[in-house]
C-alpha cells in the first residue's frame, strides 16, 4: 500500500471523512458554482447546448442588433408593403424575414421586441428575487406575527394570476414598459418569498447556524453569511423559469393590446398584427410566435439544467 493510500486512510480514520470532502467544505461559494466538472456536464448535455446557442443569439442580437442589421424597425416604407422573406448573404439588402403591413422589416422588429421582453423578463424577475428573499429570510427567522403576516400576503400573490392582475392595472393606469416592470417584481415574489422561508426554516436549526450562535455571530450574519447561500440553488432555478413566464405573460398582454405600446415592437402584437394577415402573409404571425417558443424552451432548457449542475451536493 502506497505511502499516498495510507495518509488517506487515516485522515478518514481521524476525521470521519474523505479528504476530498474537507477540501470541498473549504471552497468559496463561487469555487463550489463555477468548476470545469460544472461546465463539461452542462455543455455535454444536447438539448441544454442548443438552448445556450439560442439565448446567445437573442441576447447578442437585443443588445447589439442595431449595430449588425441596418434596417430601422418603425420606419414604415409603404412601397414595401408585405414583402415575402428573401434569403441573401448581404442580409442588409433583403428582407430576410419579409415585411409587415406597413413595410417594416420582421426580423429587425423580432430582435428589439426580443430586447423588450428579455429586458422585462430577466428585471421583473430579478426584482422579484430581491423582494422574495429578503421577505422570506425574515419570514423564516422571526417567524411570530410579522412572519405569519409575510407569508399570508405571499400566498395571497400565488393565489392571484399575475395575468389578471396585469390587465387591471393596465386598465387603470394604462399600458406601458414601467408599469409592467414594477408591477412584475412587486407582484411575482411569492414563490421566492415561499421557498426563501421553507428552506430557513429548516436549516435555522442545524448544526452549523447553532455552531455559529454559540460563538456570538449576530442574526444578520448568521441569515446572509450562512443560511443565504444555501438557497442559492432552488432560486436560481425559479429564477430562470420565472424569466420564461414573465416573457409569456408579456406576450400575452401585448396581444391583448395592453402591453407594450406601439410603435414599439413587441412579440405579443406583432403575433397579434399577424393573425389577420395568416393565409396572405404567414410570416408575420409565424417568426413572433417561433421567437417566443424558442426563447422559452431555450430558458426552460437551461433552467433545469441548473438544477442539475448547480447542486453544491454534487461536488462536496
Amino acid at each position: 500500500m502506497s505511502e499516498k493510500t495510507e495518509k488517506k486512510e487515516k485522515t478518514e480514520d481521524s476525521f470521519g471523512a474523505s479528504e476530498s470532502v474537507i477540501i470541498a467544505s473549504q471552497r468559496s461559494l463561487g469555487q463550489k458554482i463555477w468548476n470545469h466538472r460544472m461546465v463539461l456536464g452542462f455543455v455535454r448535455y444536447p438539448p441544454a447546448f442548443i438552448a445556450s446557442i439560442i439565448a446567445i443569439f437573442f441576447l447578442f442580437f437585443a443588445m447589439f442588433g442595431t449595430f449588425v442589421v441596418s434596417w430601422d424597425p418603425n420606419k414604415p416604407v409603404l412601397s414595401e408593403t408585405l414583402d415575402p422573406p428573401a434569403y441573401s448573404l448581404a442580409f442588409n439588402d433583403v428582407h430576410m424575414l419579409g415585411t409587415d403591413t406597413v413595410g417594416r422589416d420582421v426580423f429587425m422588429r423580432i430582435l428589439m421586441g426580443g430586447r423588450v421582453s428579455i429586458l422585462l423578463g430577466i428585471t421583473g424577475a430579478t426584482g422579484a428575487l430581491t423582494i422574495g428573499v429578503f421577505l422570506g429570510l425574515i419570514a423564516g427567522w422571526k417567524r411570530g406575527v410579522v412572519g405569519a403576516t409575510i407569508m399570508r400576503w405571499a400566498d395571497l400573490q400565488i393565489a392571484l394570476p399575475l395575468l389578471l392582475m396585469a390587465l387591471t392595472v393596465a386598465a387603470v393606469f394604462g399600458p406601458g414598459l414601467h408599469i409592467l416592470l414594477i408591477l412584475f417584481s412587486l407582484w411575482f415574489w411569492g414563490p421566492y418569498a415561499r421557498i426563501s422561508e421553507g428552506l430557513t426554516l429548516s436549516l435555522k436549526n442545524r448544526e452549523f447556524v447553532e455552531a455559529a450562535r454559540s460563538i456570538g455571530c449576530s442574526p444578520t450574519r448568521i441569515v446572509f453569511r450562512h443560511v443565504l447561500p444555501h438557497l442559492f440553488s432552488p432560486l436560481l432555478v425559479l429564477w430562470s423559469f420565472s424569466c420564461a413566464i414573465l416573457i409569456i405573460i408579456e406576450a400575452s398582454l401585448s396581444f391583448l393590446g395592453v402591453g407594450i405600446p406601439p410603435p414599439t415592437a413587441s412579440w405579443g402584437s406583432m403575433l397579434a398584427e399577424g393573425r389577420q394577415y395568416l393565409h396572405r402573409a404567414y410570416w408575420l404571425a409565424m417568426f413572433p410566435g417561433l421567437a417566443i417558443s424558442l426563447m422559452v424552451w431555450s430558458i426552460n432548457t437551461l433552467g433545469d439544467r441548473l438544477r442539475d449542475v448547480i447542486d453544491q451536493r454534487q461536488y462536496l
